[in-house]
C-alpha cells in the first residue's frame, strides 16, 4: 500500500499542523470513488476551514493512499480534549456537512477515537492493532535516539541547570520530535513487522 502523507501547510484548510501527544484525536477513515476525488477534497477543504475555527481544535492531518480501485483517506483530526471533540460533532456546519459524504464514499466510513501517541501508530484501518510489546519497542526505538541527541545538543545551555530542568528539557523536545516524524514514518516503515498478516508494498 502506498500512502502519502499531507504534510505541507501550503493549503492550511486541507492540512493544518500534525497533532501533538495530548488531547485526543477523531480518526477518519473513507474510501472515496475515484469520480469523486476532486468534489471530495473541495467538500474536505470546507470541512476543515470550519474545523479551524472550532474551540478547542488543535490540528488535523491527512493521509492519503491512492493505489487502490478506491481512494483512502485517513484523517487525523486533534482536539484539546473529548468535550471540545463532542462540542464540535454537534455544530451545524458538521451535520450539514456529513449529510453531503455518501455522495463521494464506496463503503462505510470509519470512525476511532485515539488518545496521545496511539494515533500515529499507521495501523490500516481494516486490522486489529499491534500487540502492545510491538508498540513499546517501535516507541524506545523511536525516543531513544532522540533523548541521547538532544541530551548531547542541549548540554552546553544546560549544564548548570538542576538534573530535573535538564531532563525536562530534553524529555520535552524528544516527545515533540517523537510525535512528528519519528513515529509516523517508524510505523509505516515498519509495518510489515507490526501487521504480518498484511502484503505491503512500498514507496518506490
Amino acid at each position: 500500500m502506498s500512502v502519502h502523507a499531507d504534510s505541507t501547510t501550503s493549503d492550511p484548510s486541507l492540512t493544518a499542523a500534525p497533532p501533538t501527544g495530548t488531547g485526543v484525536t477523531l480518526v477518519v477513515t473513507e474510501r472515496v470513488r475515484r469520480s469523486q476525488l476532486e468534489a471530495y477534497e473541495a467538500w474536505a477543504r470546507r470541512l476543515h476551514a470550519l474545523q479551524a475555527g472550532q474551540p478547542g481544535f488543535v490540528g488535523l492531518h491527512v493521509l492519503r493512499d491512492l493505489s487502490g480501485p478506491v481512494a483512502e483517506y485517513v484523517t487525523l483530526v486533534r482536539f484539546r480534549d473529548r468535550q471540545a471533540l463532542e462540542a464540535w460533532r454537534a455544530t451545524p456546519g458538521y451535520r450539514e456537512a456529513l449529510t453531503e459524504l455518501d455522495r463521494f464514499t464506496a463503503g462505510e466510513v470509519e470512525y476511532r477515537e485515539a488518545q496521545g501517541l496511539e494515533a500515529w501508530f499507521d495501523r490500516p484501518s481494516r486490522l486489529p492493532a499491534p500487540p502492545l510489546w510491538k508498540n513499546v519497542v517501535v516507541g524506545v526505538v523511536g525516543v531513544y535516539p532522540l533523548i541521547m541527541l538532544f541530551a548531547w545538543l542541549l548540554r552546553p545551555v544546560t549544564a548548570d541547570w538542576p538534573g530535573w530542568a535538564a531532563t525536562l528539557a530534553t524529555a520535552t523536545l524528544s516527545t515533540i520530535f517523537l510525535n512528528w516524524p519519528v513515529l509516523p514514518l517508524l510505523s509505516r516503515a515498519l509495518r510489515p513487522w507490526l501487521y504480518p498478516a498484511q502484503r505491503v508494498d512500498r514507496d518506490s
